[in-house]
């Protein structure tokens, strides 16, 4: 069983690898496409931004005001192909992984344990709100670990973690 303090240290740790992977990358560097297909940096980053409103939403909480429309970063959305309508500029959506990071985190702080313990309707049925939230921050870490190969189209080939 996952504790919310160690969620919350792990959400913080993933958020400085986000900083790291993006660092001196530009929109242009975002929307460089991997061969022979697959998704670019800016839409794995919107998508992963799009992953922490689920587990916040999972945690009770809402999205704050100001954060950008995320819709077209969902998963099953299209992959990101070129500067397009909907797109949103690499730092636009480091901002809002940033704010979302730190809402997390602060609903963290507000639960009890036995929060993170009660039942809540989820896809596969009831589940603990703990392993739902954890759930969506699997599905997160695989996108986080697509950051590094991304970065490297963009000619940043040092090691970064």
């Amino acid at each position: 069983m996952i504790r919310i303090e160690d969620f919350s240290k792990m959400l913080r740790g993933e958020h400085d690898i986000l900083l790291k992977q993006t660092e001196g990358l530009t929109h242009a560097d975002s929307l460089l496409q991997p061969q022979p297909g697959g998704n670019c940096l800016n839409w794995v980053t919107g998508h992963l931004a799009v992953n922490l409103t689920d587990i916040l939403t999972v945690l009770g909480g809402e999205p704050l005001q100001g954060i950008p429309d995320l819709s077209r970063y969902k998963i099953g959305s299209d992959p990101i192909r070129g500067e397009e309508d909907g797109i949103l500029q690499l730092q636009e959506l480091i901002n809002a992984y940033g704010t979302l990071t730190n809402q997390i985190t602060d609903r963290l702080s507000q639960l009890s344990e036995e929060d993170f313990e009660e039942e809540i309707d989820f896809w596969q049925g009831k589940s603990r709100r703990g392993y739902v939230a954890f759930f969506y921050f699997f599905h997160y870490t695989y996108h986080l670990g697509q950051l590094e190969f991304l970065r490297n189209l963009a000619g940043k080939t040092e090691k970064v973690i």
